[in-house]
């Protein structure tokens, strides 16, 4: 019976383990494919019906982030942008003329920080995400200046 019991905790471990995602960079472990979690996350009025976001090392130092999905209202999510983390101001988007700057900080492989700037260079938004200890799920938090909200996405690596 021990010897059953022991074989069927292996077959979950290994099930588990089998499941996971392998992240593709231990030192950056915010860089993969990961969609959003909507029942386990909270937004600040509508949330968006499906949202994946890829990232990506691009090269020459940049960081890529592919965002598509379906927004609260049924549109199309597309929006792309480039970054580096070095704390200078990268557009929110490279799709068209970008309304916001985003700066960036990898604070160590399982935490980016992040602030959203208006162009008349005041905060608008902060942002932190943050992906659990076995690298499969990542959480981001943002608050909103002027608005007593705080929304939290949940996301599962794919």
């Amino acid at each position: 019976m021990k010897k059953i019991a022991l074989f069927c905790l292996g077959a979950v471990f290994a099930a588990s383990a089998a499941s996971a995602v392998e992240p593709p960079n231990p030192k950056d472990l915010i860089q993969g494919t990961w969609e959003l979690n909507v029942a386990k996350s909270k937004f600040c009025g509508a949330g968006p019906q499906k949202s994946v976001r890829r990232i990506f090392d691009a090269g020459w130092g940049l960081i890529s982030t592919i965002w598509t999905g379906t927004a609260a209202d049924g549109k199309p999510i597309d929006n792309r942008y480039v970054a580096r983390y070095d704390g200078q101001k990268y557009p929110a988007g490279i799709n068209s003329p970008a309304a916001e700057a985003i700066t960036w900080k990898l604070v160590d492989p399982h935490r980016l920080e992040f602030t959203h700037w208006s162009k008349d260079d005041k905060v608008t938004s902060t942002y932190v995400r943050v992906v659990s200890a076995d690298g499969q799920s990542m959480t981001q938090t943002g608050k909103f200046v002027g608005r007593d909200c705080e929304e939290t996405q949940v996301f599962d690596r794919k």
